[in-house]
């Protein structure tokens, strides 16, 4: 049960219909889906005969069923009613995927699963993975607050335990390197609003995002955080033009490369990882920005 979530959800259901697309998509050809909207019935149709018409799509028995939620008036009354009814749609034995603007409490209950965009990103994700009370703090070394110092101690504290002894703020002052915390917006205390750090650095000369240092706490791990954390990296980096960020970069530890490897980072070295003396591993990823490149404005107005 899926919920296609706004431009990036439409792209997904796109391409399940069967409609063309750029670049490398594939859809297999016996996949049988069936798209249930307005159009069957047609837009002078009442609610009755929506529902009927929907009625007869499923019992053709479909792999994959499309619910548009845009449409006519009764078409808009009808997709509620779907939505609520505990048969029909909540007895479907194949895929249902629900192409919407906005999450209701109805797609909520009924979804499992949620596609959307961000930046040039079609992420899927659980819809009740507790990260959407996450926020990120961007560029936090120059907060005194009293708030920022207790947070900055966590930092400390985490990063001694995940980096073999290393203070991260005093080395993120050191090389000039962007301090980022990952923290949860419903906690009333600082320290317990701290889920996560991480320090980059974006090099004008070499147009590289790097990422230098990424570790959430011991509670928040298997929860999600840590792809989230990466998740607004990628889109962060999606919105700049490809002249001031071409590739992203970082050296993971070994036992996280499959972890980078899910975002499409790929190992650029021909190291041994099964070598016990083995730590780390060079992993680098093309940006796929989304941003007008500055230059190629330049040459359009020329």
């Amino acid at each position: 049960r899926i919920c296609a979530l706004g431009p990036g959800g439409r792209l997904a259901v796109a391409l399940l219909l069967g409609r063309p697309l750029k670049g490398k998509v594939q859809r297999h050809e016996g996949l049988q889906v069936a798209h249930l909207g307005s159009h069957l019935a047609g837009n002078e149709a009442n609610i009755g005969e929506h529902l009927a018409a929907v009625k007869a799509v499923l019992e053709t028995r479909p792999q994959v069923v499309v619910l548009e939620s845009e449409g006519t008036s009764s078409w808009t009354a009808a997709f509620e009613m779907l939505l609520e009814a505990r048969e029909g749609l909540h007895s479907f034995r194949g895929a249902l995927v629900l192409m919407v603007e906005e999450e209701s409490d109805a797609v909520k209950d009924l979804c499992t699963q949620r596609w959307r965009q961000g930046g040039s990103w079609l992420w899927q994700e659980a819809m009740k993975q507790g990260v959407q009370d996450l926020m990120v703090l961007e560029d936090v070394l120059d907060d005194t607050s009293d708030d920022m110092e207790t947070m900055l101690g966590k930092v400390r504290q985490l990063s001694a335990e995940a980096f073999f002894g290393e203070d991260s703020v005093q080395k993120s002052h050191e090389r000039g390197w962007s301090l980022c915390l990952l923290i949860d917006q419903t906690a009333s205390e600082p320290a317990d609003r701290f889920c996560g750090f991480m320090c980059y650095q974006l090099s004008s000369k070499s147009a590289e995002f790097h990422i230098a240092r990424i570790a959430v706490i011991a509670r928040s791990r298997g929860k999600g955080y840590g792809k989230h954390f990466m998740q607004w990296a990628l889109e962060k980096c999606s919105l700049l033009p490809r002249s001031a960020c071409a590739w992203i970069s970082l050296s993971a530890l070994d036992e996280a490369v499959p972890f980078y490897e899910q975002f499409g980072f790929t190992d650029m070295t021909c190291d041994d990882l099964d070598d016990d003396e083995h730590i780390q591993t060079w992993m680098e990823l093309k940006n796929i920005s989304v941003a007008p490149d500055p230059d190629d404005s330049d040459n359009d107005n020329d």
